[in-house]
């Protein structure tokens, strides 16, 4: 972890991680706010707005789960419940049970710098050495695959093995929930000769998807992943108001896995606090750039080059 010294010698901890609710929710209601100009756009019956429009709504179904993931450090609301009820609704979209994973990524923070972590999405960062893994890699087939398993096993009434009861049922409730809207959704549109859910719910998912992957892409991908210090096993990045606000803080990535119980609104001034000690990526652009270039690298040469950034890691 990073070494306590003269910067942190008057850290209140107590006072960092106190919870404002209004910061978080004025960031849903900004959500709901963009949502609904974007689908009443994608509904429409001319082709161009109606692109526009799905792309713009799959873009904020990604910002979404970045909120959700705030919600699953209990960092959004004092409520466990409203925590809960909150990230489930914001997760349904692109199918993200809440409990899952809350269960799977608390299971991350405790054990990074092992090799017992393992991440709820299932990214598999070592197979990224071509375009075809890559494909698989954005669209997140792997991941999807096992939410298709666990929606269908759930509608039977089956849980997750080895996992606490409590937890495994309130996991096997959301994704029967997931089932019923699913189906809802499928019967609306065949009762009503409708495209609704497909302009507002499957064509934007090919959108929200890889948008999702690209954010969490930069948090460890070519770290030092056998490092306990947060400093080597993930980054900051260094963004602007937009991208800093599109990621709900995701660039601050250091910053939360030191003190994960931050709300996600204070990590500028925890980065203000180890900004000597850590050397911020450039910015998005550089990372995309210096990760796109070890992939060409690595597709049309003999192997990586030495000390190249593609390891051996599954973790997100």
């Amino acid at each position: 972890m990073i070494t306590v010294g003269k910067p942190y010698q008057d850290l209140d901890l107590q006072e960092l991680s106190r919870l404002r609710v209004l910061p978080f929710l004025s960031r849903v209601l900004l959500y709901l706010v963009l949502l609904v100009p974007a689908a009443l756009l994608a509904l429409s019956s001319a082709p161009a707005p109606a692109l526009a429009g799905i792309v713009l709504v799959g873009l904020i179904y990604a910002h979404g789960v970045e909120l959700q993931h705030q919600a699953l450090h209990n960092s959004a609301f004092p409520s466990k419940s409203w925590n809960r009820f909150v990230g489930f609704l914001l997760g349904l979209p692109m199918l993200v049970s809440f409990s899952d994973y809350q269960h799977s990524h608390l299971r991350h923070h405790r054990l990074l710098g092992t090799r017992d972590d393992r991440e709820f999405f299932n990214y598999g960062y070592d197979r990224l050495t071509s375009l075809r893994p890559l494909l698989m890699h954005l669209f997140m087939l792997r991941h999807y695959r096992d939410v298709s398993r666990f929606i269908a096993g759930a509608a039977v009434g089956r849980t997750k093995p080895d996992i606490k009861p409590e937890a495994a049922g309130k996991i096997r409730t959301e994704y029967q929930l997931m089932a019923l809207a699913i189906v809802i959704a499928a019967a609306l549109s065949v009762a009503f000769h409708s495209t609704a859910a497909l302009k507002l719910w499957l064509l934007p998912l090919l959108i929200a998807i890889p948008a999702h992957a690209l954010i969490e892409l930069p948090e460890h991908w070519g770290e030092d992943h056998d490092s306990l210090d947060v400093r080597h096993n993930t980054r900051t990045i260094s963004a602007g108001w937009f991208a800093s606000w599109y990621t709900n803080g995701n660039n601050f990535h250091i910053e939360h896995h030191w003190l994960p119980s931050v709300p996600n609104h204070r990590f500028r001034e925890l980065h203000s606090r180890i900004r000597d000690e850590i050397e911020p990526d450039a910015g998005y652009g550089a990372f995309y750039r210096q990760f796109l270039a070890e992939l060409y690298h690595n597709t049309f040469s003999r192997g990586p080059r030495g000390g190249g950034n593609l390891k051996d890691t599954t973790t997100a």
